[in-house]
């Protein structure tokens, strides 16, 4: 974490019953209801089950986020559709996400395909301060990288652009394909952890 920003996040999170009915929504197992579509509709491979977990998943918090006040925005990168969830008053928006899925792009961080996390941790402030090893990374982003990750974030976000001032991680991690914890994490614009919240309390836990 870096001096300066502890306990930043405090100020720009959601209050704690709206933390923990969507972190509840977000966690809540898929696994019955994906059970019963793969009997009801005869099918063999499961194929279907990443792709159907995530539109329950999604579907939960939209309907949480929507009964709160909350601004839902659907959006899509490719084949890919999503849920994320706006909060007007400090306008922290927030994505859902496994640990595991995250580590993967953060690792892909400065690379030639800009993900669309890339494009939405553009948006928070950069580094107060940095080591010499760091600043080789920082300096080696290309303008045409940081150009890319402009367009993808005003794309995706739409008119809803001018309203996000930061974007705030909902990431939960996994074990035996069942959400045993969730952390809400403020990265800087180069990835860097400035600081998390434990929420791993309010998962779901008698759903397993």
């Amino acid at each position: 974490m870096i001096w300066g920003w502890n306990k930043l996040l405090s100020r720009l999170v959601l209050n704690d019953d709206m933390a923990e009915l969507l972190v509840k929504s977000f966690t809540q197992e898929t696994e019955s209801v994906l059970n019963d579509i793969k009997k009801e509709h005869g099918l063999d491979t499961g194929n279907f089950r990443n792709g159907g977990s995530w539109d329950k998943r999604f579907g939960r918090i939209k309907d949480v986020a929507l009964q709160n006040d909350l601004v839902v925005l659907t959006r899509s990168r490719g084949i890919w559709t999503f849920v994320c969830v706006l909060d007007l008053g400090t306008g922290s928006l927030y994505i859902f996400s496994k640990e595991k899925n995250l580590d993967v792009v953060i690792k892909n961080f400065g690379k030639k395909r800009v993900h669309y996390f890339h494009a939405f941790v553009s948006l928070n402030s950069g580094p107060l301060e940095f080591a010499n090893k760091q600043m080789t990374l920082f300096e080696s982003l290309t303008e045409e990288y940081e150009n890319k990750r402009l367009f993808e974030v005003q794309k995706i976000l739409g008119e809803e652009y001018p309203l996000v001032k930061q974007v705030i991680f909902v990431v939960g991690q996994e074990i035996d394909k069942k959400i045993v914890g969730v952390e809400a994490r403020l990265f800087n614009r180069y990835f860097e952890l400035i600081d998390k919240a434990n929420w791993t309390a309010y998962v779901s836990k008698d759903e397993y």
